[in-house]
């Protein structure tokens, strides 16, 4: 075996139907950016294209209102900020979320007050030391008075406030509490991809604040040409490419397809779920599907930049451990937009080169003519 110096060792081409290992020396396979992957049986068949966009997931989005009117006391976190499920957003500083609270705090004692009253009344009237109207006005104004605390503590949830908390704040001296600041916090995990408030500026009630999305998983929204619907399938895997960026291709996971038409475009409208929970993917970004045909059988499926011509035979590298590489001849049976079906090699665990083939022909074609 001839060495090489960097940036490869490799050896010729046998006279025979077998061809000679590349050898690369250390470090070589990372410098030359290599991928290897294990080789996988996928439907390649001729593909239907549909156009798309990345889109945020409604049911993952949450616009956060203002429950009261009042002002922005506090305000630190800007657009773009990541925030956790129940943390503070910010602060309002609200008359008439005192005014809500001192509301049920009178209720709430007015109906113990009445509940109690009741209770003695009661106690009387079995002892005959009371009349039956007596009582009847007693269960009366505790009706009353739980009508009243049923309306007073309707407000309570509207604002987020817990009857624990609010059963503490009874405990304890309501008067030296600040019953007008009010917390905002997130309702769900994400980024705050929109804001209006500022620090001082006035807020009323049910006025947006800001939105929150989940980032972890996004939509791919597509329109399906009519002669691709039936390859759309709930639960199966789409694969797509950004048209724009740097994001290169990913895959996503069918929701759904409206089950009507456009009869201008004479295309459907579908869906697909995208993990992301490295952020990879952004909202906005325009691709493209490439809808395989289900029924199409499956093959040893590689990306057509992985395959290579040499000697006149079609070929992969088919990695053998280490920085050894050996060429394989195969025979290219299917194609399905950037891949390609083939033919002549097993996938029990074969590793192929899937980027940077034509890095180790262009390196065997030089040593070859050389020799």
């Amino acid at each position: 075996m001839k060495i090489i110096p960097l940036p490869f060792l490799i050896l010729p081409t046998l006279a025979g139907a077998a061809l000679d290992s590349v050898t690369l020396p250390e470090g070589a396979v990372e410098r030359l950016g290599l991928g290897i992957e294990e080789l996988q049986l996928a439907p390649v068949s001729d593909p239907v294209t549909a156009t798309g966009q990345i889109i945020l997931d409604p049911l993952a989005t949450a616009v956060v209102a203002s429950p009261v009117s009042g002002r922005v006391e506090t305000d630190t976190l800007r657009r773009g900020a990541r925030v956790e499920k129940g943390q503070a957003l910010l602060t309002l500083r609200s008359a008439e979320r005192a005014a809500a609270i001192t509301t049920y705090l009178d209720a709430e004692q007015r109906l113990r007050f009445a509940r109690d009253a009741y209770e003695r009344e009661r106690d009387l009237e079995k002892r005959k030391l009371t009349t039956t109207e007596a009582l009847r006005e007693r269960d009366l104004e505790m009706a009353r008075a739980r009508t009243a605390h049923l309306s007073a503590i309707q407000e309570m949830h509207l604002l987020g406030i817990s009857e624990r908390k609010l059963h503490d704040m009874i405990d304890e001296e309501p008067v030296r509490l600040d019953l007008s600041e009010h917390v905002v916090t997130a309702p769900i995990s994400g980024m705050i991809i929109d804001k209006t408030t500022t620090p001082g500026a006035p807020v009323e009630r049910n006025v947006e604040l800001l939105t929150i999305a989940s980032l972890d998983h996004l939509l791919v929204r597509f329109q399906v040409p009519l002669r691709g619907v039936a390859r759309v399938k709930e639960d199966r895997p789409v694969r797509f490419r950004a048209i724009v960026g740097g994001a290169g291709e990913g895959t996503a996971t069918t929701i759904g397809l409206l089950p009507s038409a456009d009869a201008e475009t004479l295309s459907a409208t579908a869906a697909a779920r995208l993990e992301n929970p490295e952020g990879k993917w952004i909202a906005g970004t325009p691709v493209e599907i490439l809808l395989d045909d289900p029924g199409a059988p499956e093959l040893p499926a590689v990306p057509v930049g992985a395959v290579v011509e040499i000697d006149g035979r079609t070929c992969v590298f088919v990695a053998e451990g280490g920085p050894v590489f050996r060429p394989h001849p195969v025979e290219v049976v299917a194609e399905s937009g950037e891949r390609l079906g083939l033919k002549g090699i097993a996938t029990d665990g074969t590793r192929v080169v899937t980027r940077g083939a034509a890095l180790l022909l262009a390196a065997w074609e030089e040593t070859h003519a050389a020799e």
